[in-house]
């Protein structure tokens, strides 16, 4: 019949990666046209700390300088991706140009457009067909998301990588093959290297390749070996730069005591108080950066001991706040259905579901426990539109069979696949 070919015909289009990746490329390109040029300075570049590296580098003061009204010295408060990289971008076409903003904004995007597509593979493998093209269609089609992915930041890279890795994780619980697992550790350490946080996922996804492959009466100690090796010697390099530069051990940046002064301190609001370097830069000029952010991660650490009873009230509102801003938006109920999903995959998939739940229940422990921000979130947003569609589809046919309805459009869309 027409209407069942047409239906075919559509479930083939929504679920065609090609598509997802245009609409997505197009609708970010979109938004970042509605904020350019007028928006260039304020939205973009200003007070943007990577761009400020990136200027420095190629003023030929290297890898210095995150914020301005500050001493050209050498910083290690950023990790080195993402300045790099713009860098490479401000040389190809102009220190804070329009043009050089254009190319960040349009690699943003390519990114993000490309998480839509990984994203519909995890669905595929990992839950309902349908659940992955409901998910990876919210994400192309979601103006928050266009828009927080174009801003210049790591966050697009970031969310790609740590979705890319999860769709190699699948592969490595059943894969000897060497060379996967080489490129795992490849991309955990430039993970690391883009954004530190992620440090937080990794262990955890190893130790679940070794526990799984245990269950199954195989060994993956040498590869894993392996995997973690090439991790390390990915991140080395930018750890031997910052011992050589700052007569200690940084494995990756410096600027956790900062972070963790920002939510707890006497007196300490919802806002950037006025000693944060970007608003008042005279205490971090005075002592350096490395004592600076010494400084403060002492002042925190005190009120943690001496107050735990407010770093415990503090931490919970960070808990509150990282799942639910930005307020006056989706993500409440987004992320109740997304844990809800979690519940119901750890329950149906077991073992397969605890990758999901790694990301969960890791990544977000260190804003626990300093400070947060609605855009920190996007890295995991990926697994989360996953889990909140899993949820949400697996809702919709438990409705439609305690109903009667036998065949449901959900139950067809989803096996004809």
């Amino acid at each position: 019949m027409p209407s069942v070919r047409l239906g075919q015909s559509a479930w083939k289009l929504v679920q065609s990666p090609v598509v997802v990746f245009v609409v997505a490329l197009v609708i970010r390109l979109w938004a970042a046209a509605q904020l350019l040029p007028e928006k260039m300075w304020p939205f973009f570049y200003q007070y943007n700390e990577p761009s400020r590296i990136a200027w420095a580098i190629l003023s030929g003061h290297g890898y210095s300088s995150p914020w301005p009204n500050t001493p050209l010295a050498p910083t290690a408060q950023q990790p080195p991706v993402y300045p790099i990289l713009l860098a490479g971008i401000f040389k190809l076409a102009g220190v804070y140009s329009l043009a050089s903003l254009w190319i960040a904004v349009v690699l943003n995007a390519c990114f993000s457009a490309l998480t839509a597509v990984a994203i519909l593979r995890l669905g595929k493998r990992d839950f309902l067909p349908l659940a992955g093209v409901l998910a990876a269609w919210v994400w192309s089609c979601w103006l928050y998301e266009a828009v927080v992915a174009i801003r210049i930041w790591e966050s697009s890279l970031s969310a790609l990588l740590l979705t890319v890795t999860v769709l190699l994780l699948g592969d490595l619980a059943t894969s000897p093959r060497r060379i996967r697992w080489l490129i795992f550790g490849i991309l955990a350490g430039l993970a690391v290297l883009t954004n530190t946080t992620l440090l937080a996922v990794f262990p955890f996804f190893w130790w679940w390749l070794w526990s799984t492959h245990r269950r199954r009466g195989a060994s993956c100690g040498r590869l894993m070996l392996a995997s973690i090796m090439v991790c390390i010697v990915v991140i080395l390099p930018w750890t031997i730069r910052n011992y050589a530069t700052f007569h200690r051990l940084i494995p990756v940046r410096d600027n956790f005591g900062l972070e963790l002064w920002l939510g707890n301190h006497e007196g300490v609001t919802d806002r950037y108080d006025t000693d944060f370097p970007i608003l008042n830069p005279s205490e971090y000029n005075r002592l350096g950066e490395i004592t600076f952010m010494q400084t403060k991660r002492l002042i925190a650490m005190n009120f943690i001991r001496r107050h735990p009873g407010d770093f415990l009230r503090l931490s919970a509102r960070r808990f509150f706040k990282f799942w639910t801003e930005p307020s006056r938006s989706l993500w409440l109920p987004m992320n109740l259905l997304a844990w809800t999903g979690l519940f119901l995959a750890v329950n149906e998939k077991r073992g397969d579901a605890i990758p999901y739940a790694i990301i969960l229940l890791a990544f977000p422990v260190v804003y626990y426990a300093s400070h947060t921000f609605p855009t920190y979130r996007h890295p995991i947003e990926p697994a989360l539109l996953l889990l909140a569609a899993y949820a949400l589809v697996g809702i919709v046919q438990a409705v439609s069979r305690r109903l009667g309805r036998t065949t449901s459009p959900i139950s067809d869309g989803a096996s004809a696949y």
